[in-house]
C-alpha cells in the first residue's frame, strides 16, 4: 500500500482530472460521452481514495452525493 504522501499526490491527480472533465463539460453545448466517462472514472478513483484514508464512510457519502448531484445536472442539462 502506498504511503501517505502518495496517496495525497495520487488523490490530487485524481482531482485534477475530475476538474479538468468539469471544465470540458461546463464549456460543451452537449455532454460528450467521454467526458462523462472521465468524470466516472475520476470521481471512482477520489471515493476509493477516501475509502482506503479511513475517511469516515459518512464524510465520503457527502463527497460522493454532491459528485452525482453535479454529475446528475450534466445530464439534465443536456436533455
Amino acid at each position: 500500500m502506498p504511503d501517505h504522501e502518495q496517496r495525497l499526490k495520487n488523490a490530487v491527480a485524481d482531482f485534477e482530472r475530475l476538474l479538468t472533465a468539469v471544465t470540458e463539460l461546463v464549456r460543451a453545448k452537449n455532454g460528450n460521452p467521454g467526458l462523462l466517462r472521465a468524470y466516472d472514472d475520476a470521481c471512482e478513483h477520489i471515493i476509493r481514495d477516501l475509502r482506503s484514508d479511513g475517511i469516515p464512510d459518512e464524510q465520503v457519502q457527502t463527497i460522493h452525493k454532491a459528485m452525482a448531484r453535479l454529475r446528475l445536472a450534466f445530464e439534465e442539462r443536456d436533455r
